[in-house]
């Protein structure tokens, strides 16, 4: 058994700059990969942000009123105008 430990060693100390290199590549690849993921992961969180703050300020402009319209006129609140026109349509009419 030693036999082959020794072989083994032997094997390893031979072929340990390209195990060395191999490894170095590696750690690269995933150092560049949470680069990578951090970059996206920080996009993802500011375009959430950005969405946000889009929606709420539509929906805040949305509430606004606008005063071009007649929407925010008083209306009838006592009925007068409807009563006037129902009453002065028939007798218009007949």
């Amino acid at each position: 058994m030693s036999v082959e430990k020794v072989n083994k060693y032997k094997e390893e100390k031979a072929n340990r700059k390209e195990i060395l290199e191999k490894q170095k590549k590696q750690a690269k690849l995933i150092k560049s990969g949470v680069i990578a993921g951090g970059i996206l992961a920080a996009v993802l969180l500011v375009g959430a942000i950005g969405v946000t703050i889009r929606n709420e300020r539509k929906a805040y402009l949305a509430s606004l009123p606008d005063y071009n319209t007649t929407s925010m006129l008083v209306g009838d609140m006592a009925g007068v105008l409807t009563e006037e026109t129902q009453t002065t349509a028939p007798a218009d009419e007949g």
